[in-house]
């Protein structure tokens, strides 16, 4: 049985990105948002236009240099509508020289709040998950620890859920939220995600592509 085309191309493009993580003698990596639709959101007034919704992203890898983290917001969004992120897209995090792995979460949300709200409810999730004292253990790692990536992890999903919680409390709208995690034997997952440019991926009430581009610097 042959290799469909769309798994053939994507299977290239990680064995291209691996070959060159291992090659190169210093990578980086950029992750950016490529289309973000709203299906459905449950806040009074958004289907006028009236509510905002923004996106939360944080990115973070085995180096132990802590989560990167992007906010922005978008007004007058209707169920159905596209975010207006431009053809460049809504850009992430870059990082210089991953280590490992990368870990990406992005939580999109529907809020009158004040945007300065919404970084301090970051700031509180950050300090009750712990997550930046696990991702500098990790960091300090010298070798390859698969139980210490899978306590990262553990801490960056904790950090999500405080996060939520949090918003909830204080009366947004959760929409979805998009979680991915890529190895460095994975080419740390280069390419678009999903690989066909008319697709997009289902998470809960939005659906989303992505890409992850790895360079040579």
């Amino acid at each position: 049985m042959g290799i469909a085309p769309a798994k053939a191309g994507l299977d290239s493009t990680i064995a291209t990105a691996a070959k060159a993580v291992d090659t190169a003698k210093d990578i980086g990596l950029t992750v950016s948002f490529k289309k973000v639709r709203i299906l459905e959101a449950n806040a009074e007034g958004f289907d006028w236009g009236r509510g905002e919704v923004y996106v939360i992203a944080a990115l973070l890898d085995g180096s132990g240099r802590g989560v990167q983290y992007q906010t922005r917001s978008f007004e007058g969004i209707h169920d159905g509508d596209f975010l207006p992120l431009g053809e460049g897209g809504l850009l992430v995090g870059a990082i210089e020289k991953p280590r490992w792995f990368i870990d990406l979460h992005m939580v999109i949300a529907e809020s009158d709040q004040d945007i300065r709200n919404i970084g301090k409810a970051i700031e509180s999730a950050r300090k009750q998950s712990g997550l930046d004292k696990v991702a500098k253990a990790v960091g300090a790692i010298a070798k390859f620890d698969p139980t210490a990536i899978s306590r990262v992890v553990g801490a960056a999903d904790l950090f999500l859920a405080l996060l939520q919680a949090i918003l909830s409390s204080n009366g947004d709208d959760h929409i979805a939220t998009v979680h991915d995690f890529y190895l460095k034997h994975q080419g740390f997952g280069a390419g678009r995600h999903p690989k066909a440019a008319n697709k997009l991926t289902r998470f809960q009430d939005a659906d989303v592509a992505y890409q992850i581009d790895v360079v040579e610097i």
